[in-house]
């Protein structure tokens, strides 16, 4: 896969926790978040980069909104989707070695 898709998609997780945003608008991120999960776990780059461009049009921080006072963080099992994720994608300079060889080292 793509390293620097794969380090997008770490920059985009890692920023996560500091999303805001109304209790009801966390299903749209929450499903993106899961098909950038399935698109790696399935070595799909195709999907993986649609699966970013998702997190990004979705992410809060891309343009400056108005915080309204019902806004929260990601749910807790959310959260946690996400930390494992982010943990699951290879560090920087860690690239996808493995698809030289025809290894998977995804997990």
């Amino acid at each position: 896969m793509d390293a620097a898709l794969l380090e997008r998609a770490r920059e985009l997780l890692g920023d996560f926790s500091t999303w805001r945003l109304p209790p009801a608008a966390w299903s749209r991120p929450a499903a993106a978040v899961e098909a950038l999960a399935a698109a790696y776990d399935a070595g799909d780059g195709a999907a993986l980069k649609v699966a970013v461009a998702r997190l990004e049009v979705l992410s809060p921080n891309r343009v400056d909104r108005i915080a309204e006072p019902g806004d929260g963080p990601p749910p807790e099992p959310l959260a946690e989707r996400v930390t494992a994720l982010v943990h699951l994608l290879p560090e920087p300079g860690e690239g996808t070695a493995g698809e030289a060889d025809g290894d998977d080292d995804r997990r």
